[in-house]
């Protein structure tokens, strides 16, 4: 079968000449920045060792980063939908080399787009998902090699998967699953049109609760999605980006009950729906203010949601305008990341683009002022055709890091070297007990000296075909660290006092009742 490779969305009435038209009037966006307030990226694609093609059978791209081997060295898995997919083992100083074990992951038979890493059975050992034309492929890793276990665990549904969302729903301490098919073919009653959502039944396998949710709004042709408590009720939400203006979908998570679980659509009711011709999503507090925002991108628009929840009703507000966050251009993935470490969280965005002059986008968050736009002089205006985005500080410097897939190319791995870049902290996390292994789901809240809360939250999946380094990245500024507290989704509450600058520290939820000051103390390492 022949896949399409003629990526313009909305053919049904938005095609390329009138993207073109929009692009046209665009070119001159970003093409000047502020001086003296650089975000700077080198390409090190090459000197790191990194070399993997993307032909363009299928179009996704899937980058994924996941310590596999557990060395404290966040690695790095390609795809390729024509060819074999790559696992880069992270060796240290700034190089990676082809794991030993990237024959048990290559898949070369496999249409593959998206891929996460995720520890779905709780050994302590990062697992990989790989989507893409027909079922997914599911690896265990049992610290010697991969194992595919797809068919024993349950996942042996068809689909055109492009991305996947990991998240604890029930928050009985295993990680379920969502896979987002983007399929449109004229039969609304072919299964490969709806996406899925599979609880983990303990480890030992998947099980198919899509009717939980609404049917009726699981066949939208689907890019991507994310788990995130976007209430703020201590449980995961469900977010999905759709294409052709099917409409995006929000879940609210409502527990227990309803034959199974309840998730609510409030989509219409709480603004979050927006028809689009949608595909990335990245989630993230961008106006500090102690909730999650969403930014999604489109044809032609791309946008920002401020949340703007109170006493638990969802309320979304469009603010892409304001923020000046938008272009006329194909958006694909997008990442929300403290780049240069100023305490706010500034935006990448990749594109596709008809008219040569456009590239992808970096927004410096200056808020409340709106976003700047200083893409032309960050080394990452990569002008692709670029759509999946992962985020990672794959060197431990305390600076944010990209890798980017480029469709019918390859990818590219841009080491962030801002030059005054402010102080940091970096938190891991790991669940045990009640809590998921990785975490996910868990908020960290840092206060500091001048006043602000600073959040952050363990997600798996956003962007598009994409899985991000899971160290939740706090830039500081000048500003210095009062307390940390970590909200884990089991409901406990773990509080640091004073944590140190310019480190990545180490917390288990098994120790979450430490308050300590001293950081020598059990379930606290620290890394240097």
């Amino acid at each position: 079968m022949d896949y399409p490779t003629d990526i313009t969305p909305g053919k049904d009435g938005v095609g390329r000449q009138h993207i073109a038209a929009c692009l046209a009037l665009g070119l001159a966006v970003g093409s000047a920045a502020a001086p003296g307030h650089a975000i700077e990226f080198d390409d090190v694609t090459d000197s790191a060792g990194i070399a993997q093609a993307h032909h363009a059978r299928y179009f996704i791209t899937g980058q994924a980063w996941g310590d596999y081997d557990g060395d404290g060295l966040v690695d790095l898995y390609l795809t390729d939908s024509a060819g074999p997919n790559t696992l880069f083992r992270n060796i240290g100083n700034g190089r990676f080399e082809v794991s030993p074990l990237n024959a048990d992951v290559a898949l070369p038979a496999h249409v593959s787009g998206g891929a996460t890493f995720a520890d779905y059975d709780n050994d302590g050992r990062d697992d990989l998902l790989v989507v893409g034309q027909g079922a997914p492929r599911l690896l265990r890793n049992r610290g010697d090699g991969f194992e595919d276990v797809t068919v024993d665990m349950g996942l042996v549904h068809e689909a055109q998967g492009e991305s996947a969302a990991w998240g604890d729903f029930d928050a009985d301490g295993w990680l379920d699953l969502y896979i987002v098919s983007w399929y449109f073919g004229e039969d609304e009653t072919d299964p490969r049109r709806q996406d899925r959502l599979y609880r983990n039944v303990s480890g030992q396998g998947f099980v198919d609760v899509s009717d939980w949710l609404d049917v009726q709004r699981l066949g939208g042709p689907g890019f991507a999605a994310a788990f995130s408590d976007l209430d703020h009720d201590g449980d995961v939400d469900l977010y999905v980006v759709n294409d052709k203006r099917f409409g995006n979908v929000l879940w609210r998570n409502d527990g227990p009950g309803c034959s199974g679980w309840c998730f609510t659509d409030v989509s219409a009711t709480s603004g979050a729906e927006r028809p689009a011709f949608s595909m990335g999503i990245s989630v993230g507090d961008f106006d500090s203010d102690g909730d999650f925002d969403l930014y999604y991108s489109s044809v032609d628009e791309m946008i920002l949601l401020q949340n703007e929840t109170a006493q638990g009703a969802l309320n979304w507000n469009d603010v892409s305008e304001a923020m000046q966050c938008t272009l006329p251009a194909i958006g694909w993935g997008s990442v929300f990341a403290d780049f240069d470490n100023d305490r706010d969280l500034d935006l990448y965005l990749a594109t596709v683009n008809d008219q040569p002059g456009l590239s992808n986008r970096l927004y410096r968050n200056e808020f409340p002022q709106p976003f700047d736009d200083v893409s032309a002089h960050t080394g990452a205006a990569d002008t692709g055709p670029t759509i999946g985005v992962a985020r990672a500080d794959y060197d431990a410097d305390g600076r944010v890091d990209l890798v980017i897939g480029n469709m019918g190319s390859g990818y590219r791995l841009f080491r962030n070297v801002t030059p005054t870049s402010g102080h940091w902290l970096q938190v891991e996390l790991e669940g045990g007990g009640t809590v998921n292994r990785n975490a996910v789901g868990a908020r960290a809240v840092l206060l500091l000296d001048d006043g602000r809360e600073l959040h952050r939250e363990v997600r798996i999946g956003e962007s598009i075909g994409a899985g991000h380094g899971r160290e939740l990245h706090f830039g500081l500024g000048e500003a210095a660290p009062l307390r940390l507290r970590v909200e884990w989704p089991n409901g406990d509450l773990q509080h640091l006092e004073k944590p140190p600058l310019n480190r990545r520290v180490h917390l288990r939820s098994a120790d979450a009742a430490l308050f300590s000051d001293d950081f020598e103390a059990p379930g606290i390492s620290l890394s240097y």
